[in-house]
């Protein structure tokens, strides 16, 4: 269930919150890439951005500053920490992928956060890859594990059978794609094809209509949450409820090469790790900021799904996060509640200062109760 602009309170008098832990998504960024999609599937020139390729805009950044504000007063509210003046030294430990979005990400959140006060972002040299983040050839997952977890994702009618189910997706994207009456664009008329690398070293990909079509998804959604005119989101061809549908192609994509468990291990073990430190030793709140795939890796492992407006279910919105609490009662007892975090797409467009939308989760390894015992779900965590 969605809880929107309120945070959630305790389950009960006598629980108190310990720790928290989030993995949180970096903000709005610019495309990866210049164009983002090949002209034979994308033959008009795309809209322009103020910064490089795969960096944090500047909007992205506002709406950044916003939701650590928010997530300032729950955390102060929880007692987790103080609700004026700086963290104690310590208390507050944020690492983050060493990409500039994910570097510049934490940097703005932790300046709204704890303003006037010296957190600093931690991470590895800007542009070296760091192991928490980049590592997967020595996750120890054999090609063949990986194309079987795939095949048990894609189900029975093979990835055929998925482009028929995502047929109404991948045609609304056509639409914004190819203006009307184009011929020789779009994805309609494409198969869709997941690639395993036979070594088992480098992570599976999505190419065809559905990894064009998830590629397509996420820049519409990102022109809009940065602010732009319609009419450079999707060409002005696309609606809100548009942008919506093409994100189910980015989910279906993620639960077809992120959720499953083994590669969401393979993918994001070392992540899953810090986490779990955390959770049993950590400070009052650790936060990492990285990727959307490993939000969907970890959303795979504890098998959880979460919808915020403006987004398709599951697909991991900028800014958004996976929120982890450590509760104790008067007896001594832990137990954890979990939650996705995120701030609709519409809040983060016109940088909406209210609280963001908190999604309350119940993995089904905890027998379906909100409270979960400690160590279940660290279990579940591990793998």
């Amino acid at each position: 269930m969605a809880m929107v602009g309120v945070a959630p309170p305790a389950p009960a008098d006598d629980w108190s919150v310990e720790r928290v832990v989030m993995l949180m998504r970096h903000g709005v960024r610019s495309p990866n890439a210049q164009p983002p999609l090949p002209a034979t599937v994308a033959p008009e020139p795309w809209p322009g951005w103020a910064v490089l390729p795969g960096r944090l805009t500047g909007h992205g950044a506002a709406a950044i500053r916003l939701v650590a504000a928010a997530d300032a007063r729950r955390f102060a509210a929880e007692g987790v920490l103080p609700g004026t003046g700086c963290p104690p030294p310590g208390a507050t430990v944020l690492v983050a992928d060493s990409l500039e979005r994910t570097i510049a990400t934490g940097d703005n959140y932790l300046s709204a956060f704890a303003p006037h006060c010296t957190l600093t972002t931690q991470h590895a040299q800007q542009g070296v890859p760091d192991p928490l983040f980049s590592a997967y050839d020595d996750a120890g997952i054999s090609a063949a594990t990986a194309q079987q977890a795939i095949d048990d994702a894609v189900g029975p009618q093979g990835i055929g059978g998925i482009d028929q189910q995502a047929r109404p997706e991948l045609e609304a994207v056509s639409r914004i794609l190819c203006r009307a009456g184009r011929q020789g664009c779009g994805l309609t008329d494409m198969p869709s094809v997941v690639d395993v690398d036979p070594s088992g070293r480098n992570r599976p990909k999505v190419t065809g209509a559905l990894g064009y079509g998830a590629t397509a998804a996420q820049v519409f959604s990102l022109e809009y949450a940065d602010g732009k005119p319609m009419s450079e989101v999707g060409w002005g061809r696309a609606t809100p409820d548009d942008l919506r549908a093409a994100g189910m192609l980015h989910a279906i994509k993620f639960s077809l090469i992120a959720r499953p468990r083994p590669l969401a291990v393979a993918n994001a073990g070392r992540i899953a790790k810090r986490m779990v430190d955390a959770l049993g030793e950590g400070p009052p709140l650790t936060i990492v900021v990285g990727h959307d795939t490993e939000i969907a890796n970890i959303g795979g492992l504890l098998d959880v799904h979460w919808s915020v407006p403006g987004f398709a279910a599951d697909d991991p919105a900028p800014g958004g996060a996976m929120v982890i609490e450590v509760m104790r009662n008067h007896d001594g007892a832990e137990a954890v509640r979990s939650f996705y975090r995120a701030q609709t797409l519409d809040q983060i467009r016109t940088l909406d200062a209210a609280d963001p939308t908190w999604v309350a989760l119940t993995p089904p390894g905890c027998g379906g109760q909100a409270l979960c015992p400690l160590d279940t779900f660290i279990a579940l965590l591990s793998g």
